[in-house]
């Protein structure tokens, strides 16, 4: 990333001394944060995933844990039909 908005400097740089002190408008480089999304399992009830704590598919439920979409989808959970 540091070598991008080196050459990015580099080049408006260069467009600013060569075309006479225009300097040229350089888009600012943003990067993006992708937003981790938790779902609601229950391991001894099934092998469902919900993003809600209260579906009515975790009702009969005794235990359930708070777990990352990824990891349930990586170990075979699928989506709650309720939701």
């Amino acid at each position: 990333m540091k070598n991008i908005k080196k050459s990015v400097a580099v080049v408006a740089l260069s467009f600013t001394l060569f075309m006479g002190g225009a300097a040229p408008i350089v888009p600012n480089i943003t990067t993006a944060h992708a937003k981790t999304t938790y779902v609601w399992i229950a391991p001894k009830h099934g092998k469902k995933y919900h993003f809600n704590k209260n579906c009515r598919g975790l009702k009969h439920a005794s235990y359930k844990k708070h777990v990352k979409l990824h990891w349930a989808k990586k170990h075979g959970y699928t989506k709650c039909h309720f939701e």
